[in-house]
């Protein structure tokens, strides 16, 4: 089939990955990864992509080498990917599940003999195997039909049949001096959103919910990066020994490790959002901007909030309308709810 196909030798394969920028959307690349592995067992991979895009990936022991593409901070982008390319080397089969037109001409740099991925944003002429792309599919869906395509899969449509079991797939490792045993209940708290302002819910509302958490006695921990304004705000609010800020404290693989350990993930549309979903905790999410059709945890283990106004989804980065009514009119009384339905039934099943 490999050489009908005009495919290499699958024992020797080398696949090169160009990953997404995003977090949460590299993390949505995960089955498609796993679908490769399958599909080729003896093949090697490389990955290519941002800092944060590929740190979740750094314990897969089929990963050969891992680069990190910065060329767009530099003074001349053509002259840069051209000299990323040649580091990274020529491999069998390059897949660009970015969707740039640098993406694809570093693909095209490599001189891979295979190049594959959507042919949008003016760079078809660039791959050698240019995927049809298909509208109004959840993202993990999209990143699978490129696979799809490759192994000669049907491509998912909207309406298609899932049969497979698919599943967002990261790796933990167990927290050092870190006893999950001996805790109390554990819930992780979520207030950043790295893409913009528009996609996160009130920061009052999360000092709300973190209250009435720690009221109750449960383990609360906060995590988050500098696109939380109001950390002081938080973290001034709140003076429990039950509640651990993370905030800047952790790299992307202790991030990883200690949401695989919660009960509970509390959080706006974002990368902890698929990584919680990567390890099936169950998640409260608040969609407000995003569509959540496309975006929303792959699990069905998840609650979304979501009020559908008629503005919505705008997917911009602040709210155009100055209002943001689609995040402030979820209240803290809806999540609390969401939260305890959640924990009721996890409590039920361990009686």
């Amino acid at each position: 089939m490999l050489e009908q196909r005009g495919m290499p030798d699958e024992r020797k394969l080398k696949i090169l990955l160009r990953l997404p920028n995003w977090l949460g959307d590299s993390v949505m690349v995960s089955p498609s990864f796993e679908l490769l592995k399958s599909h080729f067992p003896n093949a090697t991979f490389n990955i290519v992509g941002t800092l944060h895009s590929t740190e979740i990936y750094k314990r897969d022991n089929r990963i050969q080498n891992i680069y990190i593409d910065k060329t767009k901070s530099q003074k001349n982008r053509f002259k840069a990917t051209l000299q990323l390319s040649k580091m990274i080397g020529k491999h069998d089969i390059a897949i660009s599940f970015s969707n740039t037109f640098f993406s694809a001409l570093l693909l095209y740099f490599t001189k891979t003999t295979i190049r594959v991925g959507y042919s949008r944003n003016f760079r078809g002429f660039l791959l050698t195997k240019r995927v049809k792309f298909i509208k109004n599919i959840h993202q993990v869906l999209s990143y699978l039909n490129l696979i799809n395509y490759l192994i000669a899969k049907p491509l998912y449509y909207p309406n298609s049949k899932i049969e497979e079991d698919l599943k967002l797939k990261l790796i933990s490792k167990k927290i050092k001096n870190f006893n999950k045993d001996n805790l109390k209940p554990c819930i992780g708290i979520n207030p950043g959103a790295a893409y913009g302002s528009a996609k996160r819910w009130e920061e009052r509302y999360f000092v709300e919910v973190i209250d009435y958490f720690l009221e109750n006695d449960y383990m609360v921990f906060l995590f988050g990066n500098s696109e939380v304004k109001s950390l002081n705000l938080i973290e001034s609010k709140i003076n429990n020994t039950n509640f651990i800020n993370l905030i800047n404290k952790t790299s992307i693989q202790e991030l990883c490790d200690y949401i695989s350990m919660l009960d509970l993930f509390i959080t706006n549309d974002s990368g902890p959002m698929h990584i919680a979903a990567s390890f099936n905790i169950p998640i409260i999410a608040m969609f407000g901007p995003t569509d959540s059709k496309e975006t929303s945890p792959w699990s069905k283990n998840a609650i979304l909030l979501n009020k559908n106004l008629s503005c919505a989804p705008c997917k911009k980065r602040e709210c155009p309308l100055k209002h943001h009514n689609c995040m402030k009119l979820i209240t803290p009384d809806e999540v609390i709810e969401s939260a305890n339905k959640i924990l009721s039934k996890n409590q039920a099943l361990y009686l």
